[in-house]
């Protein structure tokens, strides 16, 4: 097999945006955000961009602060009672056995949201064109690595009223963008869960979404790869040790399949059940980490929904191979890279 090859180079930075929208995407596995230290679109977790020590060490706690601003009214009387659902939405990802995630709301601020001011702040902004976004700040340390140092979420006034409702699933949007302030991009929806009206189906055979996957889910828990994700950017002390990963190439037409996913099954007393899900890079290879111990086989396939990732379509992403599942089997062990091999596709899906 191929080793996966990740090209290098110096891309001066500016701040990172993630905006949040309707509709759905794909690659539902945990795409990070890329150190710009190397030039994949979908990186492994060495090469994905991580908080620098210095603002929030493994350890530390990273604090955020409610900005109070007259736009809460007339959703809420201010932002005291926007706090415990801004704590509520922290303490999910804090909750990550395998990660070491630690924040919390350090109170509120006066005055307007800065970017760049050396604060992380919730704020809201008088706008119809998204629901709620992560800017994110980076800089690079002499002769290191590019680094996050701040994160300011800007929610709108069409998700904060929704936030003061009852829905059970409200926070999904504030659990978004706190993934994409960890370090997590998109991920996309299952092939089996529809969205219709502000309603989800659920289904009997898929788990739900992810946060990552915009937000819009049927409740405010985390998917495996919510958990996956967080705990591969900021690992708890041993973590590591108890999970494996598994790795392999994907081609089309005799040439590397750009970006498509691969879903990573678990056996699970001889049924396949949904574990997490990749993309494979620019050189058509792919790794899943963070997988427990156990036995898996893949199911490989193109983007279902291709609405939100229009840079690996510019990249070349393949969007008409046929689906592949092997049911040969592969077994990951605690602390190795399991090799499966090279993986042929045949074009043929329509794209509607």
């Amino acid at each position: 097999m191929t080793r996966r090859r990740l090209p290098r180079s110096a891309i001066a930075a500016a701040a990172l945006g993630a905006v949040v929208g309707l509709g759905s995407e794909t690659g539902w596995g945990y795409r990070f955000y890329r150190s710009f230290d190397g030039d994949s679109l979908a990186p492994p977790s060495d090469s994905a961009q991580r908080w620098a020590s210095a603002v929030w060490g493994p350890g530390d706690t990273l604090a955020w602060h409610v900005v109070d601003d007259p736009l809460w009214q007339p959703h809420f009387p201010g932002p005291e009672e926007v706090t415990p659902l801004v704590e509520e939405a922290l303490d999910t990802w804090a909750r990550v056995p395998g990660a070491d995630v630690r924040w919390r709301v350090d109170g509120i601020v006066s005055g307007e949201q800065a970017h760049g001011d050396g604060r992380n702040t919730l704020s809201m902004e008088e706008t119809e064109d998204w629901l709620g976004q992560a800017r994110r700040l980076s800089r690079r340390r002499r002769g290191g690595p590019w680094e996050t140092i701040e994160c300011d979420v800007v929610l709108t006034p069409r998700y904060v009223e929704r936030l003061a409702g009852t829905r059970d699933n409200r926070l999904n949007t504030l659990l978004h963008e706190f993934g994409h302030c960890l370090g997590l991009r998109h991920a996309a929806t299952t092939p089996t869960i529809r969205w219709d009206s502000w309603e989800w189906t659920a289904s009997s055979v898929w788990r739900k979404d992810p946060q990552m996957s915009y937000g819009w889910d049927i409740d405010n828990a985390l998917a495996e790869d919510d958990v996956v994700g967080a705990s591969l950017l900021r690992p708890a002390g041993g973590w590591i040790r108890t999970v494996g990963s598994l790795s392999g190439s994907v081609t089309l037409d005799g040439r590397p399949a750009r970006f498509v996913s691969v879903e990573v099954l678990r056996n699970d007393g001889g049924r396949a059940r949904p574990s997490v899900q990749v993309f494979t890079n620019e050189d058509g290879e792919f790794l899943a980490e963070g997988l427990a111990p156990g036995e898996y086989v893949l199911w490989i396939h193109p983007m279902f929904s291709q609405r939100a990732h229009s840079a690996l379509l510019s990249a070349g992403a393949a969007t008409d191979p046929r689906d592949l599942v092997r049911a040969r089997r592969h077994r990951v062990r605690a602390g190795q890279e399991t090799p499966a091999g090279e993986f042929a596709l045949t074009r043929g899906r329509d794209q509607r």
